[in-house]
């Protein structure tokens, strides 16, 4: 077998040697010596996944008054066969995320081709050279059971892997960020004693060279708006000294709209990790909310998108009502609830639990099953079924498929045999599903449908007219829109070409 990392456009790139790892070893000592000598600090970036990699090209982009980098950026992914091939295909100046956001390429080729202030690498000796070090290491919350959020819980192994990995590395002047999404108490109770434990083996006395860990959560937003979304937006921050906090805030107030987007200093890390996952756990209990709301529309002939907009209208108080959709998805809502939930039980030791946050995580893990009853009651036997999916990422105009709504949508259709050809032209490859093959092209999905789920509401999709669709089925399938991308117009028109089409929470269409 090839020991080879695959990008998800098929190409192939080998995974580094031990001669590699030697040379480029000495290649990082001679980039940080020659940019140590042009003024500018040097950052390490562990992982380079949706956030990291974004992450270093803004930090890499940051620049003073008069246009001078501040600092010089090594991005560190693993030489994993699954992940590899990012650090060949970054130091092409090319990202190695899809997005619809036209800044994501232009920051990637600045910072790497034309500024020459980002570039990755595999090897862990990184850490040894950094001033700072991001962690923007994936962390997940294992749910056992589907639907029973309240089961679910948290395993650091590898994020502890990591920060040991550091603790082994760093210098004691190093400040390590924590970035990732943890559960309240991680940098207290995880972090900082790997790193005293490391920095104690080493020698280094902790009492005078206390381990420097600070907190700062991003609020990515993987669209249209990919890179203003870490670099122009609110970022709360916290330290577990007084140096940290310092050196935090610095380093945030150089890379990031500042001036703008004001940073906001808490108590502690414990706080800023709560905030994070508090936040996301508001929103995840607002959808789920909309979603019960959308069932019970559909049942009395309400549209439930034109009453949401009526109370919308309340501001300061209503405003902020989410919309209900397919389910929910994503690496935040879905699992957040669950680190916060963990945490109190597991790295506090407190009783009781967060009800209402986990139910909410229930309520939305389950909802593409609401869909597959709404298919099922309008064509019976979904066996050999021909059904069309638009859409299989988690959000709009993004090619993040991480706990799509669209993955237990397709899951529990072919369960019951029903044949699934999916679409998404911001998606490559469906490593959650990768005996699925995912088509850019509509055409190629949507001859001889039976039903077309209008799953995701990507441009591309709400640019259709009913009359294309219907051209390229070549029948008239049953209509199910999931993201409230159909006007009524256009549900009147797929009505008038013979379609029957239902939608979550649109009761109104009869």
């Amino acid at each position: 077998m090839k020991n080879v990392s695959i990008a998800p456009d098929g190409r192939e790139y080998p995974i580094p040697t031990a001669e590699d790892n030697a040379a480029e070893r000495e290649l990082l000592v001679k980039i940080t010596e020659e940019q140590r000598s042009m003024g500018r600090k040097i950052v390490a970036v562990q992982g380079l996944g949706f956030v990291g990699c974004v992450m270093a090209a803004v930090v890499a982009d940051a620049a003073d008054k008069d246009g001078n980098p501040y600092y010089f950026v090594h991005g560190h992914q693993r030489a994993s066969k699954r992940s590899y091939w990012k650090v060949p295909v970054i130091n092409t100046g090319v990202p190695p995320v899809a997005s619809s956001d036209p800044e994501v390429p232009e920051i990637f080729h600045r910072t790497v081709v034309e500024k020459k202030t980002l570039r990755a690498t595999s090897e862990e000796f990184v850490y040894t050279l950094a001033d700072v070090v991001v962690v923007d290491i994936q962390l997940d919350a294992t749910k056992p059971a589907f639907g029973e959020a309240e089961k679910g819980y948290c395993d650091l192994t590898h994020f502890r892997e990591g920060m040991r990995t550091l603790g082994q590395l760093i210098q004691p002047h190093c400040m390590v960020l924590v970035e990732t999404t943890v559960p309240p108490g991680t940098c207290e109770k995880v972090v900082k004693p790997i790193l005293e434990e490391e920095f104690t083996k080493r020698g280094i006395d902790i009492e005078k060279n206390p381990p420097l860990i600070a907190h700062s959560y991003e609020r990515v937003m993987p669209g249209s708006k990919y890179v203003s979304s870490i670099r122009d937006f609110w970022r709360v921050f916290s330290g577990v000294n007084p140096k940290s906090i310092e050196l935090c805030h610095e380093f945030l107030s150089n890379c990031l709209n500042v001036e703008e987007f004001p940073l906001t200093q808490l108590d502690s890390t414990n706080a800023s990790e709560m905030a994070k996952t508090m936040e996301n756990s508001y929103r995840a209990t607002n959808i789920a909310l909309m979603l019960e709301w959308a069932r019970f529309a559909e049942q009395i002939g309400v549209d439930i998108f034109k009453v949401r907009d009526a109370i919308r209208k309340r501001e300061g108080t209503h405003n902020n009502m989410l919309r209900p959709s397919l389910g929910v998805g994503g690496y935040c809502l879905t699992k957040d609830p669950v680190l916060a939930n963990w945490s109190m039980q597991s790295l506090f030791g407190l009783e009781g639990g967060l009800d209402m946050a986990i139910n909410s995580v229930n309520i939305n893990d389950t909802m593409p099953l609401h869909t597959v009853d709404i298919i099922r009651k309008e064509v019976g036997s979904l066996d050999n079924c021909k059904i069309a999916l638009l859409g299989v990422s988690y959000l709009e105009n993004v090619g993040d498929t991480r706990h799509s709504p669209s993955e237990t949508l397709v899951t529990f259709l072919r369960k019951e045999m029903a044949v699934v050809k999916c679409c998404d032209p911001y998606v490559e490859s469906w490593p959650e599903l990768e005996d699925v093959k995912v088509e850019s092209d509509v055409k190629q999905v949507l001859p001889g449908a039976d039903v077309v789920v209008f799953a995701v509401g990507h441009d591309e999709y709400k640019a259709l007219s009913p009359k294309e669709v219907l051209d390229i089925c070549g029948t008239k399938p049953l209509i199910v829109d999931c993201s409230n991308f159909l006007t009524d117009e256009k549900i009147a028109e797929y009505k008038k070409l013979g379609c029957k089409v239902r939608g979550v929470g649109k009761g109104h269409i009869v």
